[in-house]
């Protein structure tokens, strides 16, 4: 009998450890899936800004080639639509790929409060 009870206690500790451990690593890729996506949100702020330079730099290049400020004004106006609705998007397809259950967890829900967010985690130094 002693060494049924102590099969059934080595037993019950190998599915134990088993339980914990799997709860460890569920821990460890729940941190690591955030950080990535905290480095993504950096990555698409800082790809924003630079969108905001290539509009800049396109403004000098229709000034040098000398059109008019209607013509101007018609290209900078369809780059700034293009420009909202892809932030619009990028947001809806970041939130709509995070998995289900951790939905409820982000900070954010549109590119106004993903820029307050990812400039909370830089000053954090999360990043």
């Amino acid at each position: 009998m002693t060494y049924l009870s102590w099969a059934l206690f080595f037993l019950a500790g190998i599915l134990f450890s088993k339980i914990v451990s799997g709860f460890i690593d569920l821990g460890l890729v729940l941190v690591f899936a955030r950080k990535i996506s905290d480095r993504i949100l950096v990555s698409l702020l800082m790809l924003t800004e630079e969108l905001v330079y290539l509009r800049e730099l396109k403004i000098q290049v229709l000034k040098e080639k000398g059109c008019t400020d209607e013509q101007i004004e018609f290209q900078l106006s369809l780059f700034d639509k293009w420009f909202t609705h892809w932030k619009e998007a990028v947001i809806i397809n970041f939130i709509a790929a995070y998995p289900e259950p951790y939905k409820k967890d982000l900070q954010f829900h549109d590119w106004a409060s993903m820029t307050k967010y990812v400039e909370k985690i830089i000053k954090e130094k999360r990043i």
